[in-house]
Parts: structure tokens; C-alpha cells; sequence
């Protein structure tokens, strides 16, 4: 239980308890709402630095998949991959300068615009994301049946394949998705609940 719902507990259960004005309670939802994008900014550094980290050893110079796979699924993954982490830095900047927009809101309009602002961009960010991870994919499975140039493979081989690629197409997303839904859903509904909580203040 955090500091704001704690003192509602007490303000509930003891009409005694001392009163707090709307700036104390404003002064709360500002750093709880600066704790919670700080930490959308650090997760997203991680993920840079992870995916970056895993595309450097899977398509390095002397990585097994270098060679094995077509020249243009190798084209498309190194431009993917620099557009990917063009689009990764552009956001952590972003998610910085919310962070700081946040930490000196000086009234409550400011900050409950902040906070939409950060839902917004955090909703493209994850749409991004998940596009460009899907495009990946759907050229690895291309790139695997344009390799294969074995005569004795009928269509139902064709077809299968297709089939073995969409089913672990589905598994990845559904993984990306759910963690996308759990780690930036979590930190966007206590936002969310610092905004409503903005808004019975200014009610």
C-alpha cells in the first residue's frame, strides 16, 4: 500500500486523523506519477540495450545464422534492426523528457496533461514495437521457404511449414503481447489512477 492510500485508510477510519490540503495531496500523486515514468524510461533503456545485445550475436560476422539465411532476409534484418533502435532511442528520449516535464509540473492541469501525454506515447511505443517484431517474422518464414529448393516438396509440405510458422508466430506474439500488457499495462493503470485522482482534486 503506498503512501496516498494509506492516508485515505486513516482518513476513512479516523475522522480525527489531521487534514491534509489538496497541495499535500497533489505533492503525492506528482512523485508517485515521476516514479512510475522514471521507470517506463529505465525499462525501456533495457530493452535497448537487451535486443540490441541478442541482434549483435545472432547476425554478427561470425554468427552461424550469417550466411545460412538469404541475402535479402539478411538486408531486411540489418535495417530493421537500425530502424529499431533509431525508433528505441527517439522514445527514450521522449520517455525522459516526460520524466522531467513531470518532476516540474506546477500545477495540476500540467501534470494530469503530462500523464495522457505518457499513456499515448507509451501505446505507441508498444504498437511499434510489436509491428516491427511481426514484420521480422513474417520475413523469416519467407526467407526460409524462398531457401528451400528441393523438387520433392509438394505443397503440402509448403502448407505445412506455413502452418508450423503462423502457430509460433501466434506463441511469440501472444509472449511479446502479454509482456507488454503486464509490465507497461501495470505502470499505465497506477498513472492512470494518480490522473483520476488529479481529477477529483480539481473537482
Amino acid at each position: 500500500m503506498d503512501e496516498l492510500d494509506l492516508l485515505k485508510k486513516h482518513w476513512n477510519a479516523n475522522h480525527n486523523f489531521p487534514k491534509v490540503s489538496k497541495d499535500e495531496i497533489r505533492g503525492m500523486i506528482h512523485k508517485k506519477s515521476s516514479s512510475i515514468v522514471m521507470w517506463i524510461f529505465i525499462i525501456s533503456v533495457i530493452e535497448f540495450l537487451a535486443l540490441n545485445l541478442a541482434s549483435l550475436f545472432l547476425f554478427n560476422e561470425d554468427s552461424e545464422l550469417k550466411g545460412k539465411s538469404s541475402p535479402v532476409f539478411e538486408f531486411i534484418v540489418n535495417n530493421i534492426d537500425y530502424l529499431s533502435g533509431l525508433i528505441s532511442l527517439i522514445f527514450i528520449v521522449l520517455f525522459y523528457i516526460k520524466y522531467r516535464k513531470i518532476c516540474v509540473a506546477d500545477n495540476t492541469k500540467k501534470l494530469m496533461k503530462q500523464i495522457l501525454q505518457t499513456k499515448k506515447m507509451v501505446n505507441y511505443y508498444i504498437a511499434i514495437n510489436i509491428s516491427i517484431i511481426s514484420i521480422l517474422t513474417l520475413y523469416a518464414a519467407i526467407s526460409v521457404l524462398s531457401g528451400d529448393n528441393d523438387p520433392t516438396h509438394g505443397w503440402k509440405y509448403y502448407l505445412f511449414i506455413i502452418g508450423i510458422f503462423l502457430l509460433l508466430f501466434l506463441i511469440f506474439f501472444g509472449i511479446i503481447w502479454l509482456y507488454y500488457r503486464v509490465v507497461y499495462g501495470i505502470l499505465i493503470k497506477r498513472l492512470m489512477k494518480n490522473y483520476q485522482e488529479l481529477e477529483k482534486i480539481e473537482d
